[in-house]
């Protein structure tokens, strides 16, 4: 599990004066509790912003979770949107940018999502039931304990969260780990509830 927290000069205000924003959509944005950010450059191409496979999916379950007074959004016009998947054992569920008066629902919300998608699917894993004739001994171990294949380990996640107090102070928060981690990761943002 690695678990990151780094000071950072990157605001609501950073993300919604990038050039992928439009001013239509920076009146709509400026709104927002909760900000999804694109990863930057990371392939070289004209368009060189993504964000992760599931965003448009994420974005819905918060979207029916939140109460009416909180917002979130996706931080980029429509013509610049892509997403992209990478092939490895981490589910990367996105960065964020939130405003501190909305991290108990964030942080509720993230939760209820990992446990849903991700924690529910590892906990249907079967239990195998080994016999041992030579010494007459049956062991109950889970499936993911007796191989290393990749599809049968826990689940890994991977998200950032830029929290921006009332200050406009902002920390960055970086987790990557087993998605049954995630109650104890999101308990170290609560710090930043105002």
């Amino acid at each position: 599990m690695e678990l990151t927290f780094l000071e950072t000069h990157e605001t609501f205000e950073t993300w919604l004066n990038k050039k992928f924003v439009s001013a239509d959509l920076r009146d709509i944005l400026s709104k927002a509790s909760i900000l999804m950010v694109p990863y930057e450059n990371l392939r070289d191409s004209p368009n060189p912003y993504f964000f992760p496979t599931g965003t448009e999916d994420l974005l819905e379950y918060f979207k029916n979770k939140l109460p009416q007074e909180q917002m979130i959004d996706v931080c980029i016009s429509d013509e610049y949107y892509q997403e992209f998947v990478f092939n490895c054992n981490y589910k990367r569920l996105g960065n964020f940018v939130v405003k501190a008066i909305a991290i108990p629902f964030f942080v509720s919300i993230l939760a209820s999502y990992v446990h849903d998608k991700y924690i529910r699917l590892d906990e249907t894993k079967p239990q195998i039931l080994i016999i041992d004739n030579s010494t007459h001994s049956a062991v109950n171990t889970h499936i993911s304990t007796l191989t290393d294949k990749k599809y049968l380990e826990p689940t890994h996640i991977k998200f950032s969260v830029t929290v921006v107090d009332t200050t406009g102070k902002s920390k960055n928060i970086s987790y990557e780990g087993p998605a049954s981690e995630i109650d104890s990761v999101l308990m170290n943002l609560k710090e930043y509830e105002k």
